[in-house]
Formats: C-alpha cells, sequence, structure tokens
C-alpha cells in the first residue's frame, strides 16, 4: 500500500501547479462531463420533448450568442474591479440556475427565456477561467496548466457525450431533463470548487478601482486576437469542413469521418501539454502561432489533393490532412494561450482576456459562412484559406514585437496621465 499511494502521490504532484493545478483539473473534468452531456441531448430535448422547430431552435441560439458577444466585456471589466475568481464563481452559479429551469421549458418563449439569460454570461466563463488560472498558479506554470486542462476537457467531453447516449437512448422528457440537470449540478459543484482556490500574492491591491476599455485600444493586442481568430478556424474545420469535403468531393466514404475525428481527439489529448512548452515568452508564442499558420496551410494543401486519387490514397491523404490541422489546433492554442496572458495589461486581465475570447467567438459565427464559401468554390477556396492562415502566422513574431515595445512605453503613458488627472 505504501508504494502504491507513493505512485499516486507523485503523480498527483506532477500535474503542473502542484495541488492547486489537481483542483484546477478536477473542475475542468467536471465542467466538460456536464456540457458534453448537455450538447448530445440538447437539440432532442428541443425539439422532441419541447417541439419546436430547427427554426425557431436556430433563432433562440442566435439572439443567445449576440447576447454573449455584448456582455463579454462588461463583465471583463468587472473581473478587473472585484476579480475573476468572484466572477466565475457567479457565472457558475448564473449558468446552474438557468439549467436547472431548462428541463421545464414548455414552449418557444420559455425556450428564449432561457437561453437569453445563459447568453448574458455564456461567453464570460472561457476568460475568466484563464484570468483565474493566471492569478492561483506561478507565471512559469500556466501555460502548462491551461494545456492540462485542455486535454483533460477533450477527455471530459467524450465522457459526457456517453453520458447524454443514455439520455437518448431513453428518448423520454424524464430522460432528457435528467441530463440537464446533471449539468446544472456541475455548475454548483464548479462554483464551490472555484471559491476555495487560493489567490496568489495580494489580489485586492492589483484591481482597478476604475472601468476601463483600454484593451479596446491596443492595436498590437487587437491584432494578436484578430490573427488568433483566424487560426480558431481549425474548429469549424474540423467540424464542417473536412466532413463536407469529404461526402461532398472525395471518392473516401463518409464512414472515415469518425475516425479521423478520433485521431484529432487523441492526439490532442497526448500532445496539448508538449505542444505548450516554450510559450512562456512572447516570442515563444509568436513562434507557436508561425508553427499553427503552416500547420494549417499543410492541412488546407492536402484537402486540396485529397478528391485527386482513389480511395485508399485519398484516405491516406485524409489522415495526413487531420494530422496537419491537430498540429494546428495544437500549436494556436499553446500560442494564443501564452501571448494572451503576456500582452494583457497588469491589472486588467479579466478585460483582456475577455477581448481576446471574443474574437474567438466572433471566428465561431462568421467561420461556417467562409467554409461554406469555401467548399462551394473548391480549390481556389483552400487554396485563398491557406495564404490567410500563412499570412496569419507569419505575422505574429512582427505583432509580438510590437506589442513588447509598446508595453515598454505604458508606464511613461500612465504616468503623463496620471499627471494630467
Amino acid at each position: 500500500m505504501s508504494v502504491l499511494w507513493q505512485r499516486v502521490r507523485g503523480r498527483r504532484m506532477s500535474v503542473p501547479g502542484g495541488p492547486v493545478g489537481l483542483r484546477l483539473s478536477v473542475m475542468a473534468m467536471i465542467d466538460a462531463v456536464g456540457t458534453g452531456a448537455f450538447l448530445a441531448v440538447s437539440v432532442p430535448f428541443i425539439t422532441r420533448s419541447v417541439g419546436l422547430s430547427v427554426g425557431e431552435l436556430s433563432l433562440g441560439l442566435t439572439l443567445s450568442a449576440a447576447i454573449a458577444l455584448a456582455t463579454a466585456v462588461p463583465i471583463g471589466i468587472l473581473a478587473d474591479r472585484i476579480g475573476p475568481k468572484k466572477v466565475l464563481v457567479g457565472v457558475s452559479l448564473w449558468r446552474c440556475a438557468c439549467f436547472v429551469l431548462y428541463p421545464f421549458v414548455q414552449n418557444l418563449w420559455q425556450f428564449l427565456a432561457v437561453v437569453c439569460l445563459l447568453g448574458l454570461v455564456d461567453k464570460a466563463a472561457a476568460p475568466m477561467e484563464q484570468a483565474l488560472v493566471g492569478q492561483v498558479t506561478a507565471t512559469e506554470d500556466r501555460v502548462k496548466v491551461v494545456a492540462v486542462l485542455r486535454s483533460l476537457r477533450n477527455v471530459g467531453f467524450t465522457v459526457g457525450a456517453l453520458l447524454g447516449g443514455l439520455g437518448l437512448l431513453i428518448d423520454t422528457r424524464v430522460g432528457y431533463g435528467a441530463i440537464l440537470l446533471l449539468n446544472a449540478a456541475s455548475f454548483a459543484v464548479l462554483a464551490t470548487l472555484a471559491h476555495r482556490l487560493p489567490i496568489l500574492g495580494t489580489p485586492a491591491k492589483s484591481l482597478r478601482r476604475r472601468f476601463s476599455v483600454a484593451a479596446l485600444r491596443d492595436k498590437p493586442f487587437l491584432a494578436f486576437t484578430g490573427i488568433n481568430a483566424v487560426l480558431t478556424m481549425h474548429m469549424t474545420l474540423l467540424s464542417i469542413g473536412i466532413p463536407l469535403w469529404i461526402v461532398e468531393h472525395t471518392k473516401a466514404p463518409a464512414a472515415v469521418i469518425s475516425p479521423l475525428v478520433a485521431v484529432n481527439t487523441v492526439l490532442a489529448v497526448a500532445l496539448q501539454v508538449r505542444a505548450s512548452r516554450g510559450t512562456e515568452t512572447i516570442a515563444g508564442s509568436a513562434r507557436a502561432l508561425v508553427r499553427a499558420g503552416i500547420s494549417l496551410t499543410v492541412c488546407c494543401l492536402l484537402l486540396v489533393a485529397a478528391p485527386k486519387p482513389p480511395v485508399v490514397l485519398a484516405v491516406g491523404v485524409l489522415l495526413l490532412a487531420m494530422v496537419a490541422l491537430t498540429a494546428g489546433e495544437l500549436f494556436q492554442s499553446a500560442g494564443g494561450w501564452g501571448g494572451s496572458y503576456l500582452l494583457a495589461a497588469p491589472g486588467q486581465e479579466g478585460v483582456y482576456l475577455s477581448v481576446f475570447w471574443l474574437g474567438v467567438a466572433v471566428q465561431q459565427i462568421a467561420a461556417p459562412l467562409v467554409i461554406g464559401l469555401i467548399i462551394t468554390t473548391g480549390t481556389a477556396g483552400w487554396v485563398v484559406l491557406a495564404a490567410l492562415f500563412s499570412l496569419c502566422g507569419l505575422a505574429a513574431p512582427a505583432i509580438g514585437r510590437w506589442a513588447v515595445a509598446q508595453a515598454e512605453r505604458r508606464p511613461q503613458q500612465d504616468a503623463a496621465l496620471a499627471e494630467a488627472t
């Protein structure tokens, strides 16, 4: 028993961030399992149990997304005033309450009310979690911790989808309601665990006493956010672009889509932490984004070649494209996390990270339209997208140097502003 305990203890302490990193890992798993289960049953619940049409479902989700985009930055500003931990606890409890109401939705207006209430905080959770990691872990550990959390989330989403599958098998309102309440419970647990996390240093002294939207005027940071948002299109390529391209333009059978997605998931879980190495500096984060741009460029060019060869060779080309896509995903994630931490102005991490994640949210809305156009235009569209990925990746080092130069001037600018006021 003593040997076994030593092994368990050694594995525990091997988690970046030590005991706090372990707590964050548990939080990530609980959150991902609940969310994965919800995603598996949400559409069948609304269309089968509530009886809404696809158009009514889309209307609700669109309104929720619009509200989420509008509230992300104000919530980030609030976090800089009271601290991301308090905001994350509040957001988690809000989501818990909304998902407690979700199973009792009976009509369109109730559905709209619930999803719009969820939209108020929908885009706040990710930046608040990232900001909180920055406050509860050492500077040299934070990107590694976020990488571990992302790997665990991939596992958690899979487990949650399996749990959601039980609800789909039961296919009753009671079964769907149980899964929805499970998701509500996950947010209650998340709020409890977040509340107990110890903050490093004395955050009360670093909280700003006035509201600021300086992040919206920080041109280097906005440029970094922009190229990162473009590179996050790998998410839409995975979920929409590659499956549609396989079905409509290649000789490969549609059955290969699931194994290819599984390859992406396994590689993302296994290699995310390794891909984050060296991103603790702005130069290192920029190099990761360069690699992301090159990898995604290779993926696009391989997809151009996929329709031409016979079935077996086409599957091989698609496999290589998926590996390149996964590499782009890993490097983009690591470079984006590292850069967003390092480029955020001290004391304004909440609003800066909210703006950073807002760029990702805008991409999630626009990318399906772009990918749909690319699928329609074919080779020319993929080549243009490849060039865009390359341009954004290669621009990262110059943007990083620009941001460093501006950061060096910031103390003098702040001092001048203080004298003026």
